[in-house]
C-alpha cells in the first residue's frame, strides 16, 4: 500500500511539473565574435552556453547585419577582363547533422560599394538533441563562389555589426522541477523511516 501511494505522489508531482516556451539570445560579440571576414581573418569560432536546458528546440536563428564587398574574379578563359563576383558570411553549429550552416551572399551588384544585409537567418536541422543542454559550438566565416573555370584576384570581405545566436525551445520552469526534487525527497525519508521501523 506505500508503495502504490509513493507511485501516486510521484505521478501528481509529474503531472504538475511545467514546461513554458522560451526564446533565449546571446550576443556573439560578447563571446568574442570578430567584426571583419576577409582573406587574413577568414572565420571565427567559439564554444558557447546559454545557461539553460531545453525540452526540446523548435528553432535556430543568427540575427545578423552588416554589409559584405564583392570580390574581382577572372575566367581562364578571357583572364584580362576582370569581373565583381559575390561573397558570402555564413553561420555554422558543429553537430549532427553537418549541414547546420546558413550563408548570406552579396557585394556583387553594388560593387565597388558593400551591400548591406539585415536579416534573421534560420539554420535548419532534423536534429538538434546534441543543444539540448545548453551548449555548443558555433562558427562564422567569409567564403567565396567556387569557380570551375576561373578564380579570385581580388578577396572580397564581410563585415557583421551585429551577431545574436537565438534558440527558441521548451525550456522546464525551475519552480516545478524543485517541486518534484522535494516530492523526491521527501518520499526517499519516508521510505528510510519505514525501513528503520520494520
Amino acid at each position: 500500500m506505500r508503495k502504490l501511494i509513493a507511485i501516486s505522489v510521484l505521478v501528481v508531482l509529474l503531472g504538475i511539473t511545467g514546461a513554458d516556451a522560451g526564446i533565449v539570445e546571446i550576443d556573439l560579440f560578447d563571446l568574442g565574435c570578430q567584426f571583419v571576414y576577409d582573406l587574413n581573418s577568414q572565420y571565427w569560432t567559439t564554444d558557447f552556453d546559454l545557461g539553460v536546458t531545453f525540452i526540446e528546440i523548435s528553432n535556430v536563428y543568427i540575427d545578423w547585419a552588416g554589409e559584405i564587398t564583392a570580390g574581382l574574379a577572372i575566367d581562364y578563359r578571357n583572364p584580362d577582363e576582370t569581373f565583381p563576383l559575390e561573397v558570402g558570411i555564413y553561420a555554422y553549429l558543429s553537430g549532427s547533422p553537418f549541414t547546420r550552416s546558413i550563408t548570406v551572399w552579396g557585394g556583387e551588384t553594388t560593387y565597388p560599394a558593400p551591400e548591406l544585409f539585415d536579416c534573421r537567418s534560420e539554420i535548419e536541422s532534423t536534429n538538434w538533441s546534441d543543444l539540448l543542454d545548453g551548449q555548443g559550438t558555433i562558427t562564422i566565416g567569409s567564403e567565396g563562389v567556387i569557380m570551375l573555370h576561373g578564380m579570385y584576384v581580388e578577396h572580397g570581405s564581410a563585415t557583421l555589426d551585429r551577431a545574436t545566436l537565438i534558440v527558441e525551445g521548451v525550456i522546464p520552469e525551475p519552480g516545478t522541477l524543485g517541486l518534484l526534487g522535494i516530492g523526491v525527497i521527501i518520499l526517499s525519508a519516508r521510505g528510510e523511516k519505514n525501513d528503520w521501523g520494520n
